[in-house]
């Protein structure tokens, strides 16, 4: 009980002691000027009411969103004094210069000067170091004079040296070199304040509203109004730090709460009701000690410095011991003794005293652990195995370095050092080998009086069985988790009476009955974290690739340290947790420690604000997208996206965002410096959800952006309407060739039927005709050959009578019938006739063998005609009245007139010819 008091005390100490002893300071986040790509003095800090970050930088206008810094230079490249964000503006004032800044469409910064409504108005040498908006005006001051914008318009209210400004009992309070407080009215008239003595010969560094009364800041004191008159605020150690350190600036942020910054040391934290005064400058881990401008939001303190911005997280459950030497490195445990603090590093062992830091005598070199039996404290060293008292370190063993000490019965520890396992009799002193272990063991726990369990530093797991007298082992069994990557690293727990086994990430819990290690599935969620401690049904866990803490009751409590909360110090992979009391936690830091409140984590996870995450620009390949109305990105310049995204200041420890289309899987992941891309998107419509994730894991603040990529020109909506007009007069037009093609078919169906027809028509017509001429032939032919017969006969009669003509007596008779032979067989009408058939057979024979031969008599043409009817001579000569020797004769004359050679017949000629 007195241990605890004792402890408790020292905590206390710790907690809440004076300005000269060590003080453990809040988490402080570092923006270096090389971070921000500007210059390293920032005149004034202010923040919006999202929460982004607005600073007045020797180059221009700073911003930061939570993920990005911006630098907006002005035209003139002069120093920006001043900023002060006001309905969706920021004005800035600057060397003859004040104006406001707008964000365009595309998520830029716009600056609109207003020293054009000035008018004839001549500014002299002024800078424009403050500004405040009251009922409507925004108010620029500078230190010749106070200005007021209102309604697109300038007013100068006075001309004097005024160096500060505020609104108090809503009214405008002016500060007069070192003639006091003033009220200045908008029409320019000053009324000084009551009772304002003390302020007489002092010059006012600052004014602030604290408590519904007005802070005045001189260099050397604090000062208050309470609208009846001016008092001091007397506290002796807050007094003795600003006469040696030089108020700047003084910041309300609660009610009974201070922030003042100084010239030469920082920031001082004042607590009004406890009267403590906590100093934060340099050593504590602030880049520079001159403060020139303050800032509040949601506990978080924003610092603009002479070298760079630094973020105070004030109120923080997690405070820091840091040590800026570098000689302690990093811490492996820490333990109170005898009301000290004793440090184990990888330099040695250390005792801080007071603010200091000292050394144990021999205890230089790494040190594992430090552990506490009995009132004695002991340290695993790589030298050895020690006892630690307040002279230094006393040897127990030095044969070999040790990992950690074990106490095994009232009398005996088991030392698991570089080589085995050793007994040790603190009694005697007496060190001995436990025989049968010849290999490294970095960890030990009792299952009973005769089973030790052992983690090889190198190899894995083994099961230990011990004589009954504890000075020799029964067995050594090694115990395998059966992963093939073996058990590196293993480490070892007792659970509830069971051993726990930490391997390859994996955790496993022993099986006495089988004697084999089983998967622990309860704790399946909790893989490839370490347990750090267990106590009361709690279990707390660390995983050291993502530094993450959490204290779980596997039930409905889970409690998270973020890395960002532990400033990413922890020692990975031998992150070690020590308790003080029921609320208060100590963690070892690669350069110190952290001391954990658990009560005030508690309260801030209730407390915890999460700002709403915004999208500041959109970019493809071409530019940057107007976000005032739903982007449209082309097709071709879809091949990068970028989305610049912001997340306001807040307690929020990332964000996470998911890229939902129409079609396809949604894509996620996290936020990273702001800045999210994507590569090839396809055309759809798409929705970005981008989530702020708080340090208890409550992702329950979003916001949407809506853009689409639209499809390339050939699938936009009008091509398809095209392209359904095109299929549909393609569909027309097949349905219109088809009818065509159809109606062609049945037409040349039609006229084939008819040309069949008409073939058929013309084949039976020819085929008469044919019969027709054939008759006709037979008839030319018969009538032909009845006409030589008779003529043959006629002739034959008539050569009868030229034989008998003596022995007719009539001679005229004779004649007469002589000549009616020959007229008979000369018949001009039996050739008409012949030629009319025969012109019906062969059509146009006379008119084409005149047409080559017009010099054939009608003699040659019958001639040619019964030749065309293939007769012989001997069938000729009666139809033409003359002999057959006389047909010869006559043949053989149209052969020459026709110039038929000898050799070919003429008949032949004729038939094929004609």
């Amino acid at each position: 009980m007195k241990k605890h008091v004792r402890n408790l005390l020292l905590i206390m100490v710790f907690s809440f002691g004076a300005t000269t002893a060590q003080e453990l300071s809040p988490p402080i986040q570092n923006y270096s000027s090389q971070e921000y790509q500007a210059a390293s003095q920032n005149w004034d800090i202010a923040l919006d009411e999202t929460g982004v970050i607005y600073a007045a930088n020797t180059q221009g206008l700073l911003t930061y969103d939570g993920q990005r810094w911006e630098l907006f230079p002005q035209e003139s490249g002069s120093i920006i004094r001043s900023v002060y964000p006001h309905k969706e503006r920021i004005y800035t004032g600057s060397y003859r210069e004040f104006g406001y800044w707008e964000k365009d469409s595309r998520g830029d910064m716009c600056y609109t000067s207003l020293i054009p409504l000035l008018g004839d108005y001549k500014l002299q040498s002024e800078e424009f170091w403050e500004i405040i908006a009251h009922k409507g005006a925004v108010y620029f001051r500078s230190f010749g004079g106070v200005y007021r914008y209102k309604e697109e318009k300038i007013v100068p209210l006075k001309n004097a040296n005024i160096n500060q400004m505020e609104i108090f009992n809503d009214r405008l309070v002016v500060a007069l070199g070192e003639n006091g407080l003033f009220y200045l009215s908008e029409a320019g008239d000053l009324e000084a304040l009551p009772d304002q003595e003390l302020l007489k010969g002092k010059i006012i560094r600052d004014l602030a509203l604290h408590n519904k009364e007005l802070l005045i800041g001189v260099k050397d004191g604090l000062l208050h109004f309470d609208g009846a008159g001016v008092k001091e605020m007397n506290h002796r150690a807050l007094k003795a730090e600003l006469q040696e350190y030089e108020l700047n600036h003084v910041l309300s942020i609660a009610p009974g709460e201070i922030i003042i910054g100084t010239v030469k040391n920082g920031i001082i934290h004042f607590k009004e009701r406890t009267g403590e005064v906590a100093s934060y400058n340099r050593r504590d881990g602030l880049q520079n000690n001159t403060v020139l401008a303050m800032a509040h939001s949601n506990g978080k303190i924003w610092l603009g410095l002479d070298n760079g911005i630094d973020a105070v997280d004030i109120h923080s459950p997690v405070r820091f011991f840091t040590d800026e030497s570098g000689e302690l490195g990093s811490v492996y445990d820490l333990v109170f003794h005898q009301e000290d603090l004793y440090l184990a590093s990888n330099t040695g062992v250390f005792k801080l005293v007071g603010d200091k830091l000292e050394i144990l005598e021999g205890a230089e070199g790494h040190s594992w652990n430090l552990q506490e039996y009995d009132g004695e404290l002991y340290s695993n060293h790589n030298n050895g195995t020690y006892k630690i008292q307040k002279s230094g370190f006393l040897p127990v063993d030095e044969r070999t370095g040790s990992f950690e000490m074990l106490k095994y019965d009232q009398t005996r520890f088991l030392i698991g050092n570089y080589t085995g396992i050793d007994f040790y009799n603190k009694n005697t002193g007496e060190v001995k080998r436990l025989n049968g272990i010849n290999f490294p063991v970095k960890q030990m726990l009792l299952e009973n009086n005769t089973t030790l369990w052992a983690s090889d530093a190198y190899e894995g797991i083994y099961r230990i069985g011990l004589s009954r007298q504890a000075d020799s082992t029964t067995f050594v069994q090694k115990i395998s988790s059966s992963e093939k990557k073996g058990d590196y690293k293993a480490e070892l727990f007792k659970v509830n009476n069971q051993i726990a086994v930490l391997s390859n990430g994996r955790w496993f819990r022993y099986n006495p009955f089988t004697e084999k290690l089983e998967p622990l599935e309860e704790w399946e969620a909790f893989e490839k974290n370490r347990l750090l401690r267990q106590e009361k049904g709690k279990y707390w866990f660390i995983n050291p690739e993502e530094n993450l803490l959490k204290i779980t009751d596997f039930k409905n409590e889970e409690i998270r340290i973020s890395s960002g909360m532990l400033n990413n110090r922890t020692v990975k992979n031998n992150e070690r947790l020590i308790k003080a009391n029921d609320s208060i936690y100590y963690i070892t830091l690669h350069d110190g420690f952290a001391r954990l409140n658990l009560q005030e984590l508690k309260a801030f996870r209730e407390r915890e604000y999460l700002s709403t995450p915004v999208v500041q620009r959109l970019r493809d390949e071409k530019g940057f997208h107007d976000l005032e109305k739903v982007p449209h990105i082309s097709s071709k310049n879809a091949r990068e996206v970028t989305v610049l995204a912001g997340l306001p200041v807040s307690h929020a420890v990332g964000m996470n965002y998911e890229l939902a289309g129409n079609n396809g899987t949604p894509i996620k992941g996290k936020v990273q410096d702001g800045r999210i891309q994507f590569q090839n998107l396809p055309y759809d419509e798409y929705s970005l959800k981008l989530t702020a994730v708080g340090s208890q894991n409550n992702a329950s603040v979003f916001s949407v952006f809506r853009f689409v990529v639209d499809p390339p020109w050939y699938l936009k909506s009008s091509m398809k309407f095209l392209y359904l007009l095109v299929i549909l007069l393609v569909v027309v037009l097949i349905y219109y060739v088809n009818k065509m093609k159809l109606q062609r078919h049945r037409q040349m169906l039609k006229l084939k039927y008819q040309k069949e027809h008409e073939e058929r028509m013309m084949k039976l017509e020819k085929e008469q005709l044919i019969n027709e001429i054939n008759l006709k032939r037979k008839e030319l032919a018969n009538s032909t050959m009845m006409a030589a017969k008779k003529n043959e006969v006629l002739m034959q009669i008539q050569g009868e009578l030229n034989r008998d003509k003596t022995k007719f007596s009539n001679e005229y008779r004779m004649k007469h019938i002589m000549n009616k032979i020959n007229n008979a067989v000369k018949n001009d009408d039996e050739w008409k006739v012949f030629e009319t058939n025969f012109n019906e057979v062969h059509e146009d024979f006379f008119k084409d063998l005149l047409q080559r031969y017009p010099k054939l008599s009608n003699r040659d043409l019958k001639l040619c005609a019964y030749l065309k009817m293939n007769l012989s001579s001997k069938e000729i000569a009666p139809l033409m009245g003359i002999s057959v020797r006389g047909v010869e004769v006559h043949r053989y004359r149209l052969r020459k007139k026709i110039d038929v050679d000898n050799s070919e017949n003429l008949t032949n000629w004729l038939i094929t010819n004609f």
